[in-house]
């Protein structure tokens, strides 16, 4: 038995009660699993939340199992099985992906998982309430704006692309072109928009910031690499979240807590709420 949602249902998906538990509290993960509903499949089944993106089974985080919580290497020959029962096998599902909320800051140990090829990677969740974020005069030369036009969509993909490992890699630009549309899904529906930082017109960066019966959930927040270290990544964030804080109770951020943006984001007047673990392999 499965509860199911897609794209056309208009309720929230309806989790377990032992996932319930650990997701309603966790803003990262109940405000990704929202937006995975509007362009896939989220269902709950036999202990876990299911997450599925047929048109997309490339996509390594719109193809996943939630866990109610961090597994033991002992668990993953049966996480690997239910993976495959309930995700998808080879070849049109050659990857594993593996997520769950972590709530304590304590030491967590992944090395295990590591040593049978898998990244593991801790996200931190971060919220702000409007009044909480830091404003930034905004450098005469920065034009904050939504996009405007599939040029503005064209430059973005390239962006993007050129900040993954491998931009050329075909699996990489099917996954941005599979994104592209579910994004530009989303603002013809009105949850959002997408936004760029444009300096003598050039993209020099961008986000997404969808909105959840008041909570506003950034996406992909990225600033171009000629562009870094100029401040453009904290004029964007704040000058959209002042154009839109009537539609927010709260803005959420998830950011890895191996990399710095956490901290640009706390400086802005982010805290950290919760946190998420995940455990991805890819294709060989």
């Amino acid at each position: 038995m499965s509860e199911r949602l897609n794209a056309s249902d208009s309720a929230s998906p309806q989790p377990t009660a032992t996932t319930m538990l650990k997701l309603e509290s966790n803003l990262g993960l109940s405000t990704d699993l929202r937006l995975h509903e509007q362009s896939g499949i989220v269902e709950a089944q036999d202990g876990y939340t299911v997450v599925r993106t047929p048109d997309a089974p490339e996509y390594f985080f719109g193809n996943l199992l939630v866990l109610p919580q961090r597994p033991l290497i002992s668990d993953l020959g049966r996480i690997e099985r239910d993976f495959a029962r309930l995700v998808g096998v080879p070849p049109r599902i050659a990857h594993r992906t593996f997520t769950w909320p972590e709530y304590p800051r304590e030491e967590v140990d992944l090395d295990a998982f590591i040593a049978q090829g898998y990244d593991a990677t801790l996200y931190e969740v971060l919220a702000a309430k409007p009044s909480d974020i830091v404003p930034v005069t905004s450098r005469a030369h920065v034009d904050v704006r939504p996009f405007r036009s599939q040029e503005d969509w064209d430059t973005w993909s390239a962006m993007q692309l050129g900040d993954m490992p491998n931009p050329d890699d075909v699996t990489s630009q099917r996954f941005m072109a599979h994104q592209e549309k579910a994004y530009q899904r989303l603002i013809e529906r009105g949850f959002g928009n997408w936004w760029g930082a444009f300096i003598d017109g050039e993209l020099a960066g961008s986000l997404g910031l969808f909105f959840l019966d008041g909570i506003g959930r950034f996406q992909s927040v990225l600033t171009g690499e000629a562009f870094r270290n100029q401040g453009i990544c904290k004029t964007l964030v704040s000058e959209v979240t002042q154009m839109t804080a009537a539609r927010a109770n709260v803005f959420v951020m998830v950011a890895d807590e191996s990399y710095h943006a956490g901290k640009i984001y706390q400086a802005l007047g982010f805290r950290p709420e919760a946190r998420v673990g995940s455990l991805c392999r890819e294709p060989a």
